[in-house]
């Protein structure tokens, strides 16, 4: 089975729901969700970059998420992940 490849571009809940173990990182940096209860609202309809555009994630914490994401899902960082 070929596991999605994870760009900004993908739903958040497309994320969550390949790879379940990514919710830990998506928690810490979309904590605004979670803690106003717009989980089911906002993450099944944002992108990833959706997401870091509404709650104005500067680039450098937007890169950190990729990082932490392939670290905690051991996966290999690709050379160009598109999160421009």
């Amino acid at each position: 089975m070929v596991k999605m490849r994870i760009t900004e571009d993908i739903k958040v809940f497309h994320l969550l729901e390949e790879y379940p173990e990514s919710e830990e990182v998506v928690r810490k940096y979309f904590a605004y969700f979670y803690q106003n209860r717009l989980v089911d609202i906002a993450l099944k309809r944002l992108s990833i970059k959706g997401a870091f555009n509404v709650l104005d994630i500067p680039q450098e914490k937007r890169e950190q998420f990729f990082r932490e994401l392939y670290e905690k899902l051991n996966l290999e960082m690709p050379r160009n992940n598109n999160i421009e």
